[in-house]
């Protein structure tokens, strides 16, 4: 009994509410960008995921799939990540980011957590688009909103 009370303590204090130097003010706490950039959740807090928003140096839009609290990449099988910008009107652009290949991490297309995209988009910031749909491990996430300012300073996201 005494060991299985020690054990639910330890695995309440591990967990997301718990002091791993993300905790902040009032019950809260933080999750840290990895890349300075803007964190999006995607689906359900403590156990979905987060897309990590970065603008590179050259101007193209970087997104980086990571775990649900934005410590570690997941690697996804997608050929692409398609992005739906509303322009006037009822129509919308499609900006489309390909996964990007990294021989020092071993990440591949069809097994990456960066994608890039094919255009630059300094002239669409602040970035408010949809991304249709977004397969993350068995999960499929439909319709998942996103704003990017395009400025870092933005890399905390509070819960």
């Amino acid at each position: 009994m005494r060991t299985s009370l020690l054990l639910t303590i330890c695995l309440f204090l591990l967990g997301c509410g718990g002091d791993s130097g993300k905790s902040g003010s009032g019950g809260h706490h933080v999750h840290v960008a990895p890349h300075g950039g803007q964190l999006v959740e995607v689906g359900e807090h403590g156990s979905g995921y987060n897309l990590e928003l970065v603008l590179h140096p050259d101007g193209f839009l970087q997104i980086y799939v990571l775990d649900a609290h934005a410590e570690n990449f997941v690697r996804i099988p997608a050929p692409s990540i398609e992005i739906e910008i509303p322009v006037e009107g009822n129509s919308s652009r499609t900006l489309l980011c390909e996964p990007v290949a990294d021989t020092a991490t071993g990440e591949t297309v069809g097994n990456t957590s960066l994608f890039t995209s094919t255009e630059r988009i300094s002239d669409l910031l602040p970035l408010q688009a949809v991304i249709p749909q977004l397969q993350l491990m068995e999960f499929v996430y439909e319709n998942v909103p996103i704003e990017f300012s395009g400025k870092s300073g933005h890399a905390d996201h509070e819960h």
